[in-house]
C-alpha cells in the first residue's frame, strides 16, 4: 500500500541512501544484526541489502554455475539473423535467479515486495536522471540488469569467450594475436547461396562474411572458422 512506502519523504530516503552508497555493505551488515534484534528495515535499507545479495559469493557461484553449464547453448552460428528460441527459456531462467534472491532478502528482512519496489519506482520517477543524483541511476540499473535481455546476451557472449580453448590448428595464430580468437562452428549454407558465394553468419554478436566453398549447397552442413575479439 502506498502507506507502507511513506515512512520517511522519499527526499530523505534517497539523500539516506546516496550518502551510504559508498559503504553500501558496510551498511547493509548493520542492518543485518539490528534485524537479528527485530528491528524494523526501512526500504532505503532494503534496497542496499538486496544489491548486497546480488554479490554475495554464494549468489556469484550460482549465476556462474548457470551460465558455465549453458556455453555450449550460446557458442552457435546461424546465417539467417535470427536467435534460438531456446535463449528466450534460459534468459527466462536467469531472471528468475535474480528474482528469487531479492524475494529471499526481503523475506528475511520482513519487507513487501509490492512496497519496495513502489518505493524503487518513486526514487526512479522523482530523482533519476537529475544532476547530483546520479547513484539513483547507477543502483536501479544494477538492481533491474537482470531483466535487460541484450545485457544477458552481452554476458553469455562473454563467458563463451573466457571459456574458449583454441584448436591445434589455431594456437599459433592465437599466440601471434593474443586479442583474436579463432573459434570453428558449424552453418548450414542457406538457400540461394552456393559455391563461390559469400554468405552472412551472425556469432557471438558479430555478423561475418563466409565464402562457401566449392562442392556445397544450401542445406549443407559445413565448419567455418571465425574470428572473434577475445
Amino acid at each position: 500500500s502506498s502507506a507502507a512506502v511513506c515512512g520517511p519523504p522519499l527526499l530523505s530516503a534517497v539523500r539516506a541512501t546516496r550518502s551510504a552508497l559508498p559503504r553500501h555493505v558496510a551498511a547493509a551488515r548493520l542492518a543485518r544484526r539490528a534485524m537479528g534484534d527485530g528491528d524494523e528495515v526501512t526500504l532505503p535499507t532494503a534496497f542496499q541489502l538486496v544489491l548486497e545479495d546480488f554479490e554475495d559469493p554464494k549468489f556469484k557461484a550460482v549465476e556462474e554455475e548457470f551460465a558455465n553449464i549453458h556455453i555450449p547453448d550460446f557458442a552457435v552460428a546461424n546465417t539467417d539473423g535470427s536467435q534460438p528460441l531456446e535463449w528466450t527459456t534460459l534468459f527466462k531462467k536467469y531472471k528468475t535467479l535474480y528474482e528469487d534472491q531479492m524475494a529471499t532478502t526481503l523475506s528475511r528482512a520482513g519487507v513487501d515486495f509490492t512496497a519496495f519496489m513502489e518505493y524503487c519506482r518513486q526514487m526512479v520517477e522523482a530523482y533519476g536522471g537529475q544532476p547530483g543524483y546520479e547513484h539513483v541511476d547507477v543502483m536501479w540499473a544494477k538492481l533491474t540488469e537482470s531483466e535487460d535481455y541484450d545485457k544477458f546476451l552481452h554476458k553469455m557472449f562473454a563467458v563463451v569467450r573466457e571459456n574458449w580453448v583454441p584448436e591445434e590448428d589455431a594456437a599459433a595464430l592465437q599466440q601471434a594475436a593474443p586479442s583474436v580468437q579463432v573459434h570453428t562452428v558449424n552453418v548450414t549454407v542457406p538457400d540461394g547461396v552456393g559455391p563461390g558465394m559469400a554468405m552472412s553468419v551472425q556469432y557471438l554478436g558479430l555478423e561475418h562474411q563466409v565464402v562457401v566453398p566449392e562442392g556445397v549447397g544450401p542445406g549443407s552442413l559445413i565448419q567455418v572458422s571465425l574470428q572473434v575479439p577475445a
